[in-house]
């Protein structure tokens, strides 16, 4: 089973979420780099996942302290009792002047690899991420040889690995589902609107429940050569 319970609809260009949105699928993404080796090192099918919580600690492009943690306000208020004091009984039943907050985060630990859409401002992301840029021709290709080499991992929850759009609404207003629970992709997929020229895809690797465990803040997957559907430029 996916971190994200995707259903494939045609041609791999198009996910469904089940039961809620349907989620385009680029035909290709960027991932961008500083040096040509680590470029050249992902087309050989070395692929390396950063820690989701790696970059909550990090300066620079990439750092985010708030990476991993869901914010959000439902739109909707929460019922508040007023009670007598000397009664102890409810006089009067109103609501919250303020919208109800939700914060929170996942017990699983995640391991990402972020790409960009293909129509996102190369040249912005040239100057913050690197000039050498690979162009993933068949994102849902790289997605199943991903799965391939991560469902066998001692870290994977029941081989999890999924692609998901990052949503843009960190510390937003969300319409509330009936028991005030947050879409479970956001802890994984959600940052700030000033994230948003990014226009990010993230591979993402679920990993099973382990407090002991100290967590590396990186993971290399080796699949096969992937120049097939990869392409390098610069």
């Amino acid at each position: 089973m996916d971190c994200e319970p995707w259903d494939f609809l045609w041609a791999g260009q198009v996910l469904r979420e089940r039961g809620t949105r349907v989620v385009d699928i680029p035909k290709s993404l960027l991932r961008f780099f500083d040096r040509e080796q680590y470029a050249l090192n992902f087309l050989d099918g070395e692929i390396r996942f950063g820690l989701l919580e790696y970059y909550r600690k990090i300066e620079g492009s990439r750092g985010d302290d708030k990476e991993g943690l869901v914010d959000l306000y439902w739109n909707c208020r929460a019922p508040q009792l007023i009670i007598d004091k000397k009664s102890r009984q409810v006089v009067a039943r109103t609501q919250s002047d303020q919208n109800i907050h939700y914060s929170g985060s996942s017990l699983n630990r995640y391991y990402i690899l972020s790409t960009s859409h293909c129509e996102a401002s190369v040249g912005h992301l040239v100057k913050k991420f690197g000039r050498f840029v690979v162009r993933i021709n068949d994102p849902l290709a790289l997605l199943e040889r991903i799965k391939a080499a991560w469902q066998n991992h001692p870290l994977a929850l029941e081989g999890s690995a999924c692609i998901a759009p990052v949503v843009y609404n960190k510390s937003g207003l969300l319409e509330p589902d009936p028991n005030l629970i947050a879409p479970v992709h956001y802890s994984y997929s959600q940052k700030a609107t000033s994230h948003e020229e990014g226009k990010e895809f993230r591979y993402v690797l679920e990993c099973r429940v382990d407090a002991k465990r100290e967590w590396e803040d990186f993971l290399t997957l080796r699949l096969c050569d992937c120049r097939d559907i990869c392409t390098l430029s610069w």
